[in-house]
């Protein structure tokens, strides 16, 4: 290998060009909706089957309060994954708040302050140990 001086004549000049994608992201209508079709929107919903009653063995009145927390949580859950971009939206609430299921699995009080929900719309006191599926919570 040859020593070359110090000069800077002396050194090879190399040069840098940066190459950009023929479309960028965001402009092309096509890549747009193959993209919307490969990633659906991951909506949650509460589905209550209408033949059998959703929550057997609880009250009525506590069957009610409870399908309203759960459109609340739902509700909650769907307007702060709406805010994240697609195919992001589960790891960065999960990041967040921990994932979907766990806070379903919580008690309704502690999924409710976990997402910053208002609880004057529900009666807490008929919903203390239970979680969004109407099951006791252990340790509430």
């Amino acid at each position: 290998m040859k020593k070359t001086s110090g000069s800077p004549a002396a050194r090879p000049k190399v040069s840098v060009t940066e190459r950009n994608l023929l479309v960028a992201h965001g402009q092309s209508k096509k890549l747009a909706d193959i993209r919307k079709r490969l990633q659906p929107d991951l909506a949650v919903e509460a589905k209550p089957l209408p033949n059998k009653p959703l929550f057997p063995g609880l009250k009525p009145e506590v069957a009610t309060e409870l399908n309203k927390a759960r459109k609340l949580i739902d509700d909650r859950i769907n307007e702060i994954m709406s805010g994240f971009p697609e195919g992001k939206k589960n790891k960065l609430f999960s990041f967040r708040f921990g994932s979907v299921e766990s806070v379903k699995a919580a008690d309704i009080k502690a999924a409710f302050k976990l997402l910053g929900i208002d609880a004057g719309p529900v009666d807490m006191r008929l919903l203390a140990a239970l979680n969004f599926h109407g099951n006791t919570v252990e340790g509430s």
